[in-house]
């Protein structure tokens, strides 16, 4: 097990008004045996900070540490790391178990015996001793994949990186893998750093996970941290689905006022001024459907998605659309008019310029207390 730790990173890519930073002054750390998920949407600078981390990178500026020893200057076989890529990136000439011994024989003294013992027992480990004689081409893509993560187990590193591995997969055999990789690293107790731009696959799996955007760290913290207690607008917008509802909002004495919405200051958010404007905050699952004329707001439901034992209802309140997460079929119909409520706990104010949270909770689900009673009016 090691400790990696990422401190001050800078990457730029192109020279004068070609350049770009792809990662800018992110610094962060991975216990000893952490499973850390760097998360965001496409283009935010985690691939790349992978790869700095790697070694398929040169570093702009900053250090990158294992186990206090900084690699910067260090060849990517030098490391002590092993990588999964999205593609596998198996050779196809080569049978899965050529594969796997690939990197053993480039960078350790094994003789070829002792390479097969461990790739046998990686592969039992697996369950894909079957596959160790066929070659890439007649392996599906979860076989492929199970050969790549045999591929870095086998070098039994200090740290795994993994990029993006199971996004070409299909829906129920990336659901599979997951539960099969979180085993695996909690089996080998290695640490791990996980890139994906898929939030449900950060929630989980992840031990903590680090939220980018634009090469910037906005949040890193335990996924229930960060899914209850979003530090601006763009975690809170990007981690749940459906997406959080926002809304404009104004504070006149004790309301916050909207289009079409009236609700209590809550009180953890009493030093607020009034007279200024604030985005308000509620995720779908915390509200709930009451009669038409009650509650924080009126709309008039348009679609219904029916999802089994949850359906999403689309309403239009004033010019906003709301989304609400409602028990199974039947609980609201299109085109009927229903009004909206959620316990106060559940609101998250932002500063309409920043994004920044402000008055964030600092409570959890479960932990009640005099300051978070669980009501609508805080």
């Amino acid at each position: 097990m090691a400790r990696l730790e990422i401190d001050g990173l800078r990457k730029t890519f192109g020279r004068g008004e070609d350049r770009i930073e792809a990662v800018s002054d992110l610094s962060l750390s991975a216990a000893d045996g952490e499973f850390l998920v760097l998360v965001g949407p496409s283009g935010c600078g985690k691939s790349t900070t992978l790869n700095c981390v790697a070694g398929l990178e040169s570093v702009t500026d900053g250090e990158i540490r294992i186990d206090g020893e900084v690699v910067n200057d260090r060849r990517p076989e030098d490391r002590d790391i092993a990588m999964v890529f999205q593609n596998y990136a198996l050779y196809p000439h080569m049978t899965a178990a050529e594969n796997m011994a690939f990197g053993l024989k480039m960078t350790t003294g094994l003789s070829a015996a002792e390479r097969r013992d461990r790739v046998e027992s990686t592969a039992e480990l697996l369950d894909i001793g079957e596959l160790l004689e066929k070659k890439p081409r007649s392996l599906s893509g979860g076989q492929k994949q199970r050969v790549a993560l045999g591929r870095a187990i086998v070098r039994d590193p200090a740290v795994f990186l993994m990029d993006e591995p199971l996004s070409n997969l299909d829906a129920s055999l990336r659901s599979t893998m997951r539960t099969e990789i979180q085993q695996l690293q909690d089996d080998l107790g290695v640490t791990t750093v996980y890139v994906t731009h898929d939030q449900t696959e950060a929630m989980t799996m992840a031990d903590r996970i680090a939220i980018l955007r634009e090469g910037e760290l906005q949040q890193i913290g335990e996924p229930l941290d960060c899914y209850y207690r979003p530090k601006n607008e763009f975690v809170a917008g990007f981690i749940g689905e459906p997406a959080m509802n926002t809304v404009r909002v104004t504070r006149r004495g004790d309301t916050l006022v909207g289009d079409a919405l009236e609700y209590p200051v809550p009180r953890r958010a009493d030093g607020l001024p009034s007279g200024e404007p604030f985005t308000l905050g509620i995720r779908p699952e915390a509200i709930e459907i009451v009669e038409a004329g009650t509650g924080a707001a009126t709309g008039t439901v348009e679609v219904v998605e029916p999802l089994g034992e949850t359906s999403h209802a689309y309403l239009t309140v004033a010019d906003a659309t709301v989304t609400v997460t409602t028990d199974g079929p039947g609980a609201v119909e299109e085109g009927e008019r229903v009004g909206i409520d959620f316990p106060a706990q559940r609101v998250h104010l932002f500063d309409p310029d920043t994004g920044a949270a402000v008055a964030r909770r600092e409570s959890l689900p479960g932990e009640v207390t005099e300051e978070y009673p669980a009501s609508r009016h805080d």
